[in-house]
C-alpha cells in the first residue's frame, strides 16, 4: 500500500489516522510505502511517483525507513491512500488529475480523486439539505446580515477552510457585525452561514464511515475558551453512541458517497443535523478505538484487501 501524506515526522503516532492505517497494514503483512503528493509526476500518460518503503511499528512512535526513495509506476500499488491534508489548492487539484490516470484494473485510489475534487467539504453536505441546518452560501454581505438578523445566532465558515480554520460566530445586534462579515468574505469570497445549533455547546459527533457504513463515532468537545471542537485545537474526544438521527443521515448520504468513490469519510453531526462531510484526510479513528476497543482500523484494511483490483469475491 502506498500512502500519500504529509511528512511522517509530523504525524502523532497515538493520534494520527494515517499512521494507524499504515500500522495495521504492516501488521497484516503488507508492504507500506510513503510519498508526498508533490512526488507525483506524469511520464507521457503514466502516473509515476518517488516512493520510499517504510516500516511503522505495532507499538511505539519510531518508524524506520527500509530503503531509499525510488521512482515507481503508481499503478504498481494495488491500494493508494490519498491522505494529504488540505489546503485544497492548485497543487492538490493537480495531484487528483494525475491520480485519475492510474490503471483501475491494477490500482485503487482511496478516496477516488475525482470524487475528492468534486466534494467541497462544506458544500457536499448541501446535496442533502433535508438533513442539514438552515444554510446560506453567498458573498453578498447584505444577504448575510439579513440571515443573521433573521436567525439570531449564526456560524460563518470559509468554504476553503479546514481543521476549524476561518470559523466565526455572528449574533443579531452585535457590535462590529459589518467588520465580522467583511472578515468572512475577504476579497468577495463566498462563505457558508449556518444557523447555530444549541446542541453544539455539548460538542459534535465525528462519525467515520467505510463504504457508506458506520465504523463508529466520537463526541468532540471543545476546550476552555474555545467554541470549535477540533481535537488539534484543544478539544477532547468522548465516547458516544449513534442514535436514530445519526443513522438516518448515514442512510441518506451512503449511496451518493459510494457513487462518488468516497470510501473512507468523516461526517460531522450536531443535534441530528449534518454540518460537514470530510473526504480529504478524515481523522478520529484512534480516538474511536480508545473508547470502543480495537477493530475499526482492521475493518478498513480488511476492506482494502477485499476490494483491491484483481481480488476475486469470496
Amino acid at each position: 500500500m502506498l500512502f500519500l501524506m504529509d511528512p511522517l515526522e509530523k504525524a502523532a503516532p497515538d493520534k494520527d489516522t494515517t499512521w494507524a492505517l499504515m500500522r495495521e497494514a504492516r501488521a497484516r503483512g503488507h508492504a507500506t510505502f510513503f510519498a508526498s503528493a508533490d512526488d507525483l509526476s506524469l511520464e507521457g500518460g503514466t502516473p509515476v511517483i518517488r516512493a520510499r518503503p517504510v516500516a511503522v511499528p505495532t507499538s511505539g512512535g519510531a518508524f524506520r525507513w527500509e530503503g531509499e526513495a525510488s521512482w515507481r509506476e503508481v499503478s504498481g500499488f494495488p491500494i493508494v491512500w490519498l491522505r494529504t491534508d488540505p489546503p485544497f489548492d492548485d497543487r492538490y487539484v493537480e495531484a487528483t488529475w494525475i491520480l485519475e490516470r492510474v490503471d483501475p484494473a491494477r490500482c485503487r485510489v482511496l478516496n477516488d480523486p475525482a470524487g475528492v475534487r468534486a466534494a467541497n467539504e462544506k458544500l457536499y453536505a448541501l446535496r442533502f439539505p433535508e438533513v442539514c441546518p438552515t444554510t446560506l452560501v453567498t458573498a453578498d454581505r447584505a444577504r448575510l446580515r439579513a440571515f443573521v438578523e433573521e436567525h439570531g445566532e449564526v456560524v460563518l465558515k470559509s468554504l476553503a477552510g479546514y481543521a476549524g480554520e476561518g470559523i466565526l460566530f455572528a449574533q443579531r445586534g452585535m457590535r462590529g457585525l459589518n467588520a465580522l462579515l467583511e472578515a468572512a468574505t475577504p476579497r468577495g469570497a463566498r462563505c457558508e452561514a449556518q444557523v447555530y445549533l444549541p446542541e453544539a455547546a455539548a460538542g459534535d459527533k465525528r462519525i467515520l464511515l467505510l463504504d457508506g457504513e458506520p465504523l463508529g463515532a466520537v463526541l468532540r468537545v471543545h476546550g476552555a475558551g474555545e467554541e470549535r471542537n477540533n481535537l488539534h485545537l484543544g478539544g477532547s474526544a468522548a465516547r458516544t453512541a449513534l442514535d436514530e438521527d445519526d443513522l438516518r443521515i448515514v442512510r441518506t448520504i451512503a449511496s451518493q458517497l459510494r457513487a462518488d468513490g468516497l470510501v473512507f469519510v468523516g461526517i460531522d453531526v450536531i443535534g441530528g443535523k449534518l454540518t460537514e462531510v470530510n473526504v480529504t484526510s478524515p481523522t478520529g479513528i484512534q480516538e474511536l478505538e480508545e473508547h470502543e476497543g480495537r477493530g475499526a482500523v482492521a475493518r478498513v484494511i480488511a476492506w482494502c484487501e477485499q476490494n483491491a483490483p484483481g481480488v476475486r469475491p469470496a
